[in-house]
């Protein structure tokens, strides 16, 4: 087992219930699979073995990647995707699922907003309606199948990847496989998701109660970050758990910031700095670095501090990509496709055919996924979340929001809108200071090589005028100030 680090080889051997808290790009997926590997080699059938993830995306790609292993008989699968099938084999019929639109109407209905389901007796109230009604969300068909008289689990083996996510529903859900050993990788500093009712300290408790022997081993070699983005990182864990500092094996790196007085002067220079990386466009600049747009991302707290810049950047001719609105464009196109499938009965082959290239391939490989289930497949399209649809560009730079970047990464990261009341997010309501601290975790280590971030004396987001300077959080970082240029002299007139 020369090929793995000493963090590695402990996790792949461990016997029992164990929790890998995994540093960003130390390689986690890799271990991931040579634990799967080593559970078969010791002798547990593919069968019994689980491996659950979040997104179709994800899923698609941990399928690819066990089958390479030669390991085709392992159910891989997301939580929503296991409880669909568990609820269909035990009553022997698709689970009445309500659509995104019957979801919007229902809201109305009961004077819910879009962020209502935060809040515990609302929540409540909407699941009670929905019993009422004799439907199911795919959050309430986890509460459902949880209560199920299945059988016991004893003697299976459940990989959970990204635990740092998991959602009360999720945690009640996985009360069902409570008999089946354990194996849970992820970073609970990349915990953003308070919004859908995703606790660290909830998840603590869970496996406290369950899994009490619980084995908590570090993954902290990372090959992908370097060591100064790793060491600017260090100071915005904040995670129940302790993790050791990570360590690298790339040296240098850059954390910089930029401090202006004014939105022009702002966007004047990101637009130079963006065409030095680029390698700019004439024989002058062929010292610059050249580095390709998809390479370079840029992320901001929240979308509307990204929509000038966008619009700037493209006035000057700058490859822009913008994976969240393709995303979005991306799910109403499969919602309709979906509806097809479900309610005409068109043959599934027929319905790809019709498609562009690259919805064929995304579909036909979720197709395969679910073995060929129609059925499934269509309702599982339809309670997508744009999330899962986000592709960055390859032929441009990818303008995203901090919570769209997770699971993504490039060589260059900068950070716009880095001011006070930004970052951390204080100008609503209800702000989580630990989230925000593992928010600008989770940006900074998105970083191969670079990090920047960028803030104004004054920037309009909404109606709130933010003018405290640069983020109290960021202040530590090596930080240029910019004084205002100086006005261009007026020609005199001649006459």
């Amino acid at each position: 087992m020369s090929e793995f680090t000493p963090e590695q080889r402990a996790i792949i051997e461990h016997k029992g219930d164990l929790l890998v808290l995994a540093g960003p790009g130390t390689g986690k997926t890799f271990t991931l699979l040579h634990k799967i590997q080593n559970l078969v080699e010791k002798g547990v059938p593919e069968e019994k073995i689980l491996l659950l993830t979040f997104s179709l995306k994800v899923c698609q790609e941990l399928r690819e990647k066990i089958d390479s292993l030669g390991l085709g008989k392992i159910k891989v699968d997301t939580f929503h995707g296991l409880a669909y099938d568990l609820y269909r084999d035990f009553y022997q019929r698709e689970p009445l699922l309500i659509s995104e639109k019957e979801k919007r109407e229902i809201f109305k209905k009961l004077a819910l907003k879009k962020d209502s389901l935060k809040n515990y007796e609302e929540k409540k109230r909407y699941y009670a309606y929905l019993e009422k009604i004799g439907r199911l969300d795919f959050d309430y068909l986890l509460l459902k199948v949880a209560d199920l008289k299945l059988n016991s689990f004893k003697g299976f083996c459940v990989i959970i990847d990204e635990f740092q996510d998991l959602s009360m529903e999720i945690l009640k859900f996985l009360t069902l496989l409570k008999e089946a050993e354990f194996y849970l990788f992820g970073d609970p500093n990349q915990a953003i998701y308070g919004f859908r009712g995703v606790n660290l300290e909830a998840i603590k408790e869970f496996l406290s109660q369950y899994k009490p022997h619980l084995k908590v081993l570090p993954l902290t070699q990372s090959f992908r970050c370097p060591k100064k983005i790793l060491e600017g990182a260090e100071i915005f864990k904040k995670s129940p758990w302790l993790v050791p500092p990570y360590q690298s094996l790339k040296e240098g790196g850059i954390i910089q910031g930029f401090h202006f007085s004014n939105s022009q002067e702002e966007k004047n220079f990101l637009l130079k700095l963006i065409v030095n990386l680029l390698g700019g466009t004439g024989l002058e600049n062929a010292k610059l670095k050249n580095i390709s747009p998809a390479e370079i991302f840029i992320l901001g707290r929240l979308r509307k501090v990204l929509d000038p810049l966008r619009d700037f950047l493209q006035r000057e001719g700058i490859p822009v990509a913008l994976p969240e609105e393709k995303a979005i464009a991306l799910k109403s196109e499969l919602l309709e496709w979906a509806e097809k499938l479900k309610y005409y009965k068109i043959p599934t082959e027929k319905l790809l055919s019709e498609l562009s290239p690259f919805l064929r391939t995304l579909i036909s490989n979720w197709y395969e996924l679910f073995r060929k289930d129609a059925d499934k497949l269509a309702v599982y399209m339809q309670n997508l979340s744009p999330q899962e649809l986000i592709y960055p560009n390859l032929e441009g730079i990818n303008i995203l929001t901090i919570h769209a970047s997770k699971g993504l990464e490039a060589k260059v990261v900068i950070l716009y809108g880095a001011e006070e009341d930004l970052i951390p997010l204080r100008i609503f309501e209800d702000v989580d200071l630990e989230e925000e601290r593992r928010l600008l975790y989770v940006a900074i280590t998105r970083s191969k090589e670079e990090f920047y971030f960028i803030s104004n004396g004054e920037r309009r987001v909404y109606h709130f005028l933010l003018s405290k300077g640069v983020s109290s959080w960021l202040k530590d970082f090596p930080l240029k100030t910019f004084s205002p240029l100086p006005p261009k002299p007026t020609q005199k007139r001649l006459f």
